[in-house]
């Protein structure tokens, strides 16, 4: 996710690597799901059947609950817009399009949006309002982003890393280039920078992947639970062989943060 507050770039760090918007449907007629989540003017949010693999999730956003960074350029168009970003098992996040313009062009209105559900899993989502000018807002529950729970199988991956709150780093199965790596990090592994507002908490853990020196990739370990976190399977990519390096790092609001990273060294497997 606070958004704005100052944990955007770690909660919600993988909305950096965004991709281009593949999920939103051309006209609202063709959006139909096995789930809709509406997240309503009055901020509350309610999910309406249980989304799962192989269907998709239908959202519904009211542009109210960011109001801000409002604009128009000249001739009366709107400079500003309001994105929805998708993150699944913790991975790059993706942007769909929760708006479209009025008939004359002069503003802007919601629009319901389908996500594709490929994989069963944790799927987080936030809201950003933007517009020409760098005015930025967020809508990401305190920067925990809003969580869904998605039936059916997770992604395959031929190996596991469990990082443990003990301290102990467990793995099974053999990193494979093009395949998937599944890594589930104990959040009490780094018990520093707790704090919490309204019952939320406000702190995160974001675990980085380089592969032979690339530039590491972020991804979510955890999601709320009630007034603390949870470990998530998070699943990352393994695009091609080389040292794969690991590292952690827990942050909250007002600046705290600490890293896991083997004493600077790093956490380090091969991927053949």
């Amino acid at each position: 996710m606070l958004k704005k507050i100052l944990l955007v770039s770690a909660f919600c760090a993988a909305a950096c690597a965004a991709e281009a918007p593949d999920a939103s449907s051309s006209d609202e007629a063709d959006v139909t799901s096995d789930a809709t989540l509406k997240l309503t003017a009055d901020f509350t949010t309610t999910l309406v059947g249980r989304p799962k693999a192989g269907g998709g999730l239908r959202v519904e956003y009211a542009l109210e609950r960011l109001p801000q960074c409002r604009g128009n350029l000249g001739g009366g168009a709107p400079g500003w817009n309001v994105t929805g970003f998708y993150s699944e098992n913790g991975g790059a996040a993706k942007t769909f399009e929760v708006t479209e313009l009025t008939a004359d062009g002069k503003d802007r209105v919601a629009k319901p949006a389908r996500l594709a559900l490929a994989h069963g899993g944790d799927l987080a989502l936030w809201f950003q309002v933007s517009n020409r000018w760098g005015c930025s807002e967020y809508d990401s529950q305190f920067g925990q982003n809003f969580h869904v729970d998605v039936g059916g199988p997770p992604p395959d991956a031929g190996a596991t890393i469990v990082f443990a709150a003990d301290g102990r780093v467990d793995q099974q199965g053999e990193l494979r280039a093009g395949g998937k790596l599944r890594v589930r990090y104990e959040q009490d592994r780094l018990p520093q920078c707790r704090r919490t507002q309204g019952g939320n908490p406000l702190w995160g853990i974001t675990g980085f992947a380089s592969i032979a020196g690339d530039p590491p990739q972020s991804f979510a370990t955890g999601r709320p639970a009630g007034a603390d976190r949870e470990a998530i399977d998070a699943i990352v990519e393994l695009p091609r062989s080389g040292e794969l390096a690991l590292w952690f790092e827990v942050t909250s609001v007002g600046g705290c943060h600490e890293v896991d990273s083997k004493g600077g060294q790093n956490y380090r497997f091969a991927v053949e």
